[in-house]
């Protein structure tokens, strides 16, 4: 499937490792012989146009420079805030397409059926009319692994950031209340018909949900190809 003209794939690669307990970035371990970042990128790449890398001012690690090898355009966080509402603001507005599927940097397992199945719940009501789309798993909100039309979200961000938001869902939340930007939630069938084995949204945020992504690598080495895993 050829990747569709309207989406970039936005990636947030400003993340700190804390909860992992290293002190490399999570985008720069390998698991099953790959970066976690490069990973992502050939996910993205057969599903969007172009691929955004946002990262910190103050990043001086590997991830810029694996990025730009990785034919990412790099940018950095919008300032002069921080944090992942920034890295969204910053990634859409380095976009050049209507719709961004924004992911967090340390989701390895990026589902193309899933993110073309959001574009698809985004564009439903024409591409001149899109919504934002945000899986909400057990009742919690996913928006770093999501849908955001450039046109609307962009400013929408910008204006929430100068009031002193830093929280995605927060934002997320006040737009499903406020019916603007249009929102549409992405429930657990939905994430079940697009991505059976519900690992796009696995994340390596500590060591058992790394242990948990290097196990799921594995079974897919031993899995015959007609019962493909991915």
């Amino acid at each position: 499937m050829p990747a569709n003209p309207d989406i970039t794939g936005i990636v947030l690669g400003g993340g700190h490792s804390r909860r992992l307990g290293m002190s490399q970035s999570k985008l720069l371990i390998h698991i099953g012989g790959k970066l976690v970042l490069a990973r992502i990128a050939d996910s993205l790449k057969m599903v969007c146009s172009e691929l955004v890398l946002v990262v910190r001012p103050d990043q001086d690690d590997d991830v810029p420079d694996l990025g730009i090898a990785l034919n990412m355009h790099v940018v950095t966080d919008t300032a002069p805030y921080e944090g992942p509402l920034a890295g969204i603001h910053a990634g859409l507005a380095a976009s050049h397409t209507p719709l961004s599927f924004v992911v967090a940097g340390d989701h390895p397992f990026v589902s193309r059926n899933l993110v073309n199945a959001m574009a698809a719940a985004a564009t439903a009501d024409g591409i001149k009319n899109p919504t934002a789309v945000i899986p909400r798993t057990d009742g919690i909100l996913n928006p770093l692994h999501a849908i955001y039309p450039r046109e609307q979200w962009t400013p929408y961000l910008a204006h929430a950031m100068s009031e002193g938001d830093r929280s995605p869902k927060y934002v997320i939340e006040r737009a499903i209340e406020a019916d603007y930007p249009p929102v549409t939630i992405f429930t657990d069938d939905d994430l079940e018909k697009a991505d059976p084995r519900r690992i796009s949204l696995h994340d390596i945020d500590t060591p058992e949900n790394l242990n948990q992504a290097r196990k799921i690598v594995e079974a897919r080495r031993f899995t015959p190809r007609h019962h493909s895993l991915g």
